[in-house]
């Protein structure tokens, strides 16, 4: 008498079981079905490894693309500079009109940012200034000059004016080593927890 197997569909015992290489089964229709199900699973694990990695080759293509996007790495460079302005400010007062730090602190540029990008990052060139004066007032420059000559000294401010106009063609990459670079000084700042 042969042994009793279960069927791997079903489950039921059956002694006539019909054996194949994935196992046992009650029938052929039983061993059929297997099959075809066998098939199915291995297709759609197929398919979700090739969805996972096309899915891994669109983020490292997406990275890449952003990696070397002037326009991603120049806004980077700038969010950088500005956060550590802020810190580097804070709970100095304005540097225009002596307001208190508060939350709404800009890192305003003495010279103007898009017209002189030779000290676009400069850090004598950008100072905390109170939302009012940067927005509303214009930069404030005449009380900015007084009160940087003041900060500085005038032999920074004259070097700063020297430097004033031009045009200067940065690379995604220089705008990578300033955004790490001002990530790096705001670091140095911040004390560790």
């Amino acid at each position: 008498m042969a042994a009793k197997r279960k069927c791997k569909l079903c489950g039921a015992f059956a002694y006539d079981h019909i054996k194949v290489n994935t196992g046992s089964f009650c029938n052929v229709s039983h061993a059929m079905e297997w099959g075809r199900k066998e098939a199915d699973r291995k297709r759609l694990k197929a398919a979700k490894k090739a969805k996972s990695e096309k899915k891994k080759v669109h983020a490292k293509q997406k990275r890449e693309f952003y990696d070397n996007d002037i326009k991603t790495r120049k806004e980077a460079a700038k969010t950088a500079c500005h956060a550590f302005i802020r810190k580097r400010d804070y709970g100095k007062p304005c540097i225009c009109c002596g307001r208190e730090y508060k939350e709404s602190f800009h890192a305003g540029h003495y010279l103007e940012s898009g017209n002189n990008p030779r000290i676009r990052y400069d850090e004598d060139n950008i100072h905390g200034q109170s939302d009012y004066c940067n927005t509303y007032q214009g930069g404030n420059s005449d009380d900015y000059k007084g009160n940087l000559i003041k900060k500085i000294g005038l032999e920074k401010v004259e070097m700063l004016e020297s430097l004033k106009g031009g045009t200067m063609k940065r690379t995604a990459q220089d705008y990578k080593e300033i955004e790490l670079y001002f990530k790096d000084k705001l670091k140095q700042l911040t004390p560790a927890p």
